[in-house]
């Protein structure tokens, strides 16, 4: 199955316009894109809410229904990340299963024989805006980690509310544990799946910040590592780390024997990822899209992919 990926396409306004039209010419069967979605910010939380709301609706939906009328059998994955104000969410809620399909905590059947399984919180940042965060394993928070910021605030409520991150409330790990009841069962059992979290896999090439720090989800590295043990895990792909490409040299290496991609972002140059699931890593090529929505799909001498 031939997809394209990309995360974080809040970097740049016409980001995800460009993501698009690059499917339009590819036609992979389907879209996936791994959170942080929203560009429109304005000043503080609560001055964005309405801001990321009237994106939605007048920006992403539209645009995702002009794409339907033309691409209707190409399905489009994607849900909010951490820097996207959770009180859009209802938004996207009501055109779930008819123009896209939503994943947080969400398993999609791609064909008769593999899923899609997606996560996307993200361990405890230095950011105020709390929608997307959770403390990361029941044994190691993150909280503790240099710079972190456990206080701020939440949008779930419709406006910004105070917000304190709370082990006892919930972990990552807790929440890959219901995921890994879901895949466990009946229903599950017998599909291979591929794996999206916005968080990147702890103490690898792809969750390394400007200041050489490794950022990522302690529990999302577990959760790779038990899957990829059992043979069912295809690949997993994430973001977050806009920067990690260019720390490490790197977009992707093998966890647990799976491969994991985070092929980064910057402005004016939209970055994503091609793969066929029948051979990701001899199939993946990185797909550039320029300000002008030219398009460029670069071999792998062409672009970081050392594992």
């Amino acid at each position: 199955m031939k997809i394209l990926y990309t995360s974080d396409t809040h970097v740049y306004p016409p980001y995800f316009d460009h993501l698009l039209s690059a499917a339009e010419a590819m036609q992979p069967e389907a879209v996936i894109v791994g959170g942080d979605i929203i560009p429109d910010w304005r000043r503080g939380i609560q001055a964005s809410i309405a801001a990321h709301q009237a994106w939605i609706r007048h920006k992403l939906i539209p645009r995702l229904q002009e794409f339907r009328s033309t691409c209707e059998d190409v399905s489009v994955f994607l849900d909010l990340g951490n820097d996207d104000i959770a009180a859009a969410r209802f938004l996207l809620e009501e055109k779930d299963g008819r123009d896209l399909h939503l994943l947080h905590m969400r398993l999609h059947r791609l064909n008769k024989n593999l899923a899609l399984a997606g996560y996307l919180k993200v361990n405890p940042t230095p950011f105020a805006i709390k929608d997307g965060e959770k403390p990361d394993c029941r044994d190691y928070s993150g909280l503790s980690s240099p710079g972190v910021a456990p206080h701020g605030s939440i949008t779930l409520t419709g406006s910004e509310t105070p917000y304190e991150l709370d082990p006892a409330a919930g972990t990552i790990e807790d929440d890959l544990d219901e995921l890994t009841e879901q895949l466990e069962s009946q229903h599950w059992k017998d599909c291979s799946f591929v794996f999206v979290s916005h968080a990147p896999p702890k103490d690898t090439a792809l969750d390394r910040t400007g200041a050489d720090l490794n950022v990522g989800s302690l529990a999302v590295r577990r959760f790779i590592e038990k899957w990829g043990a059992s043979g069912r895990l295809v690949a997993a792909f994430h973001g977050h780390i806009h920067e990690s490409p260019w720390r490490t040299g790197q977009v992707w290496e093998y966890v647990g024997g799976v491969p994991c991609f985070n092929v980064g972002q910057e402005l004016k140059v939209l970055r994503a990822v091609w793969f066929d699931t029948e051979n990701v890593v001899e199939s993946a090529r990185l797909v550039m899209v320029g300000p002008s929505k030219e398009l460029a799909v670069l071999e792998k001498d062409e672009w970081f992919l050392s594992g």
